[in-house]
């Protein structure tokens, strides 16, 4: 009797390991690290004549009490720059502890520009947010197919995409869409680079919604 008990007791130190085990190699994770990687925190708004730079971080240092990021582009985004500089000022807006950036994680920089004359190097910071990992948000591809439901000049509709990994998504372009191309060129063949949301549906193909439009870079 006492054999048997011990054997159960095994077998369910076993299963539980096991089941352990299992939920370990979840595709989805939902432990704060990688959900943050998704779901950032919501952007705070930069003023309307700022000018705008996205990249991945690529170095942090500090210098004098000050903390200067540089972010490189991702393929297929052209804002200006291969890398730029940025440095957090006693002014500078952010949507994240500064303290906690990590090498690797995409961010959205504001920063004044004079009309005419380059930024300085580094720049500075007005309004950093921090965003989902690029690998989730940026799509670069082809467009097969369009269907545009606005008959007064503009874009509604969809866009179906074949994307770098030869999978076919379609974006999803409204109201809040901004078009950085014109949108007669949005056709057959054309490449453009979208900024889409990091949840899909898990239809056939999956649809997204399209932020910002732009031809690949």
């Amino acid at each position: 009797m006492k054999k048997t008990s011990l054997l159960i007791c095994f077998l369910l130190v076993l299963g539980v390991v096991l089941v352990s085990g299992c939920l370990g190699n979840n595709n989805n994770p939902t432990n704060d690290t990688n959900t943050s990687v998704m779901a950032p925190p919501d952007p705070i708004e930069a003023p309307a004549d700022a000018a705008m730079y996205r990249g991945n971080v690529t170095n942090i240092s500090v210098a004098n009490d000050t903390t200067i990021i540089t972010l490189e582009q991702v393929k297929g985004t052209n804002f200006g720059a291969a890398k730029k500089s940025f440095a957090f000022t006693d002014d500078s807006l952010a949507n994240f502890d500064i303290e906690d950036l990590t090498i690797g994680r995409y961010v959205e920089v504001y920063y004044g520009a004079p009309i005419g004359a380059p930024a300085a190097d580094p720049a500075d910071v007005i309004v950093a947010n921090l965003l989902s990992d690029a690998s989730f948000i940026v799509y670069n591809g082809e467009i097969v197919s369009v269907t545009n439901s606005d008959t007064s000049g503009g874009f509604s509709g969809n866009l179906v995409v074949k994307l770098e990994n030869e999978t076919t998504m379609i974006f999803i372009c409204n109201s809040g869409t901004q078009f950085y191309i014109n949108t007669s060129d949005l056709e057959a063949g054309t490449q453009v680079n979208i900024l889409g949301n990091y949840v899909i549906t898990t239809s056939e193909p999956p649809q997204n919604t399209a932020f910002e439009v732009r031809r690949f870079a």
